[in-house]
């Protein structure tokens, strides 16, 4: 697929110029000690959402990028993966040494075929659908975490649902070369209407089990299998 071909381009040479920054843009002089401190931070957020209502086994982490995340979950499940479209970021994050207990792979960005009906007992996903501008894209990634959801399991996915203003409408119509580089395609954040995703994730065979955030950049959804 193009758009996704031209996404591992982009994140490719975001790995090579600064992988932490372009994670997580918040900071532009993050240390591997507190940038990945910041990673478990997150993950000890999420498992006090779950709680105990999701199995440990198996989980996937769509977005992987160095494993600021996918290393802590590897404390909580027998088994992590991961995935990103990104091969640098994965190197990186194999260069960095990962836990016997989790694999990080590259993908295509636009399913998880790597991985079997039903093979899954928990997944996630942190700043990563925000920057997909392709909503049909979106739609495929909640039919395939239907998919590969089990018995009892979950997944918790955040999306950026502000409503659109006359900066955000900018960012989406000046070509790149006029914008700040986090402001680029691919880079940028694509806002969601919370009914649509709602929508999405119903007609994908998803439950809404809560939500937090609603109507910010940190909008969360805890889904599980309608079936």
């Amino acid at each position: 697929m193009a758009g996704t071909q031209s996404m591992r381009r982009a994140w490719d040479r975001r790995a090579e110029e600064d992988a932490l920054v372009a994670i997580e843009a918040s900071r532009r002089d993050w240390t591997d000690d507190e940038f990945f401190a910041d990673g478990r931070a997150m993950v000890d957020e999420a498992m006090g959402w779950i709680g105990d209502g999701v199995p440990r086994g198996r989980m996937l982490e769509i977005g992987c990028g160095v494993g600021r995340t996918a290393v802590p979950f590897a404390h909580h499940f027998a088994q992590v993966e991961g995935i990103d479209i990104s091969p640098r970021m994965v190197d990186g994050a194999i260069a960095r040494g990962l836990p016997a207990n989790v694999h990080l792979q590259a993908t295509s960005g636009a399913d998880l075929a790597p991985f079997e009906d039903g093979s899954l007992d928990f997944v996630f996903s942190e700043h990563v659908f925000q920057h997909i501008a392709d909503a049909a894209v979106i739609k495929r990634y909640l039919a395939e975490i239907a998919r590969v959801l089990g018995p009892g399991g979950a997944a918790l996915l955040q999306f950026d649902t502000r409503r659109a203003n006359p900066g955000s409408w900018l960012q989406n119509v000046l070509p790149d070369r006029l914008l700040p580089r986090k402001r680029r395609r691919h880079m940028r954040r694509y806002r969601r209407d919370p009914a649509w995703l709602r929508q999405a994730a119903a007609q994908a065979g998803l439950h809404i089990e809560w939500e937090r955030g609603e109507r910010s950049h940190w909008h969360w959804f805890m889904l599980r299998s309608a079936g």
